[in-house]
This record gives C-alpha cells, sequence and structure tokens, in this order.
C-alpha cells in the first residue's frame, strides 16, 4: 500500500456529531473527500443539508440525522439508524461539545455539570453505543475533539476546560479498554475560527477588551486557525497512516507558547 494509500477512507462509514458548522462540517466533507460516507449528527437540520448536499456533491453518500447529543435517549437511535442506511459504524467523530466562558465566582455546580455532560458523558455514551457496530466490521477508529483550553489554564474557562481535561483523559483510558480492535484518539484544537470563538471575539469587542490581535501575537505562526485546518489531522487519526498511534492527543494549535488570551477577567 502506498504512502497516499494509506490515508484513504474508501468505503468506509463515519459517524461526525456537530457536523453541521464549524469543524464537525470540515472533517465530514474531509471524510468524504477522503472517500467516506458520512452521517451527520446536528440540531439543525439547515445546517446539515448543506453539509450533505457537499458530500453528496463529492459522490459518496450521506445521511442527515438531526440529533442533540445531550439527550442521552436519543442516542441510539441515532445509531440504529447510522447503521440501517449506511451500514455499520467504522468511524466516530465525536465532535460536538462547548460551554460559554464565565468568571470562576459566576460558575455553579449546575454550569460544571452541564459541561462535563455535553462535552464527556455523550461523547463516552455515543462511543459505548457505536462500539458493537465497529467490532461487528473487525474495528474501528474513533476521533475526540478536546481543547487546548483542557491543556493550559486561562481565566474564565473553568468549566469548559476542565470537561476537556476530562475528555482527553478519556481518550487515553478508552483506548485501553478498547485496545487492539479499536483505536482511539483526539484532537486538541487552538484558537479555531469557528462560529463560536468569532461570537466570543466579538463579544469581548463589545465590552471593550478585543483580543483577536493578542491572540494572534502569542501564537507561533501568526494566525487563527480555520476549522479546515483540523480536516487533514482527523483524517490521519483514523486512516490507516495511524494504524500504531492510540491513546494520544494531538495539539493542532498553531504553537500556542503561553497564556493565549490576554487577562480579560479582572483580579478579584
Amino acid at each position: 500500500m502506498s504512502v497516499l494509500d494509506r490515508f484513504r477512507l474508501t468505503d468506509k462509514i463515519a459517524m461526525v456529531t456537530g457536523a453541521g458548522k464549524g469543524i464537525g462540517a470540515e472533517i465530514a466533507l474531509a471524510y468524504a473527500d477522503a472517500g467516506a460516507d458520512v452521517a451527520l449528527l446536528a440540531r439543525t437540520v439547515t445546517d446539515l443539508e448543506q453539509v450533505a448536499a457537499a458530500i453528496k456533491e463529492r459522490g459518496r453518500r450521506a445521511l442527515i440525522v438531526p440529533t442533540d447529543v445531550m439527550d442521552l435517549e436519543a442516542l441510539p437511535p441515532a445509531v440504529e439508524q447510522t447503521v440501517a442506511e449506511l451500514g455499520g459504524i467504522d468511524i466516530l467523530v465525536n465532535n460536538a461539545g462547548g460551554a460559554v466562558p464565565a468568571p470562576f465566582m459566576d460558575t455553579r455546580a449546575e454550569h460544571m455539570e452541564w459541561a462535563f455532560h455535553f462535552n464527556v458523558s455523550a461523547p463516552v455514551e455515543l462511543t459505548r453505543l457505536a462500539v458493537p457496530h465497529m467490532l461487528a466490521r473487525g474495528g474501528g477508529a474513533v476521533l475526540n475533539i478536546g481543547s487546548m483550553a483542557g491543556a493550559h489554564s486561562s481565566r474564565g474557562f473553568i468549566a469548559y476546560g476542565t470537561a476537556k481535561a476530562a475528555i482527553a483523559h478519556a481518550t487515553k483510558l478508552m483506548a485501553s479498554d478498547l485496545a487492539p480492535k479499536i483505536r482511539v484518539n483526539a484532537i486538541l484544537p487552538g484558537a479555531i475560527e469557528t462560529w463560536a470563538l468569532n461570537w466570543y471575539l466579538g463579544y469581548m469587542e463589545e465590552q471593550g477588551t478585543p483580543i483577536r490581535d493578542s491572540m494572534v501575537e502569542r501564537t507561533l505562526l501568526q494566525r487563527n486557525g480555520e476549522p479546515g485546518d483540523i480536516g487533514g489531522a482527523a483524517v490521519f487519526l483514523v486512516s490507516e497512516a495511524s494504524s500504531f498511534v492510540t491513546g494520544k492527543l494531538l495539539e493542532v494549535d498553531g504553537g500556542w507558547c503561553f497564556e493565549l488570551i490576554p487577562r480579560s477577567i479582572p483580579d478579584l
């Protein structure tokens, strides 16, 4: 097999959460480019329809599965629909996640529990449901999307950063439990200008604390990332090109060299 062939996902079946926009949409398109069929999970059908149309233009199958991953009872039907209509599951990308930044003193237990449920409990449960179908096809690959916020400390990210640190370590534990037939890895994106980050940057500017320029200055490659920057890494980690890689956290952050976001929250 040639090096290029090892990156191909020909006739693989992938399930991607948060696939309607941003990083999830770009991963889904990258997988279609590499030859996979993709089940698209998100809440907003109109977003999924646009991604599905782009996948079909690439000559691959796309299945729209409207799903709120926060609702654990919605996950089994999503898995079963994917298997019934596409034929199985080879790849699972747990991309959906997030939390609203807030100062520590404004963060309550319910905020922590919400962030943990969204970023950890839902991905772990969806993986548990997908694993038997991967084993039925001889094995598979799971890719979790974490965040550099889980590896570094920045003010205002106690809920999000803690949850992303948890899914990073869960990746290593899942890799241990699911080896050797299923590989589990994670990507830790840095500042990727998704709709969510752009909303936050706009909000900070409205508050009189513009931070985009400072973020760029604190990144070695002197720019914020784009969702497409994650696609290549996402293909690598589920393809044969990474067949001897599991339990690893790949930082895709442009060279995050110290606290990325300036202190926008004042001292107490």
